[in-house]
């Protein structure tokens, strides 16, 4: 990261809440009970988009450009300028489509422990942690800093909290910045599993509703 300039990245997953989401770049929004033609194909058409910014990012890290975007995912750069606006918008929708992969691994376990080991599996091998890594590792570095005055870190909260709430633990900040480990250094699947017994055997009891929002 160049010293005073914020990494792109970063901005894009951590903005502050007072910068306004651009609209223009977000994903077409169909009216409940309607499916169409045009709504699928923008569809398909977002998801090459998403695929070419993946094979850019592996290039170019967070240094992409609209043009290599658009030549990865086969398409006209209007059609790209179509759903996205700025290199900072495909960046961020990658990381929005990222973090909900991982969120959506981590809800098909059952228990809290099996939730932890696919979330810190996922962060492991992350495609998109392990080319920044290898490409910009000060982007991952800003990344794996948990700071809950950003939207991006207090969405991870919120999302721990919810999955301690139901196996009736608190301690979701430790729970954070166990996994913010994994950014900077992946784990095995036996360190991590190890670490889980740990860490689940040491969480906190929640006493009650009153302390739902404790941890």
């Amino acid at each position: 990261m160049t010293s005073g300039r914020p990494d792109p990245l970063f901005d894009t997953l951590f903005r502050p809440t007072a910068v306004t989401e651009d609209l223009s770049s977000a994903p077409p929004v169909r009216v409940s009970g309607t499916h169409t033609r045009g709504g699928n194909a923008m569809s398909r058409t977002r998801a090459a988009l998403l695929e070419g910014a993946r094979r850019a990012v592996e290039e170019s890290g967070t240094k992409i450009t609209m043009s290599q975007v658009a030549g990865n995912s086969g398409v006209a750069k209007a059609t790209l300028y179509n759903h996205f606006r700025t290199r900072d918008a495909v960046l961020a929708a990658l990381l929005e489509a990222e973090v909900a992969r991982i969120i959506e691994l981590a809800g098909t376990a059952e228990d809290l422990a099996g939730a932890l080991t696919l979330a810190a599996s996922a962060l492991s091998d992350s495609w998109l942690l392990r080319s920044l890594g290898r490409i910009e590792p000060s982007a991952v570095a800003a990344l794996g800093r948990v700071d809950l005055t950003t939207p991006g870190w207090r969405s991870a909260r919120d999302a721990v909290r919810d999955r301690l709430d139901r196996a009736e633990v608190g301690g979701s900040s430790t729970v954070l910045r166990w996994l913010s480990s994994f950014f900077l250094t992946p784990g095995d699947s036996a360190a991590i599993a190890a670490d889980v017994i740990t860490m689940v055997a040491g969480l906190p009891a929640l006493r009650g509703a009153e302390s739902a929002r404790s941890a």
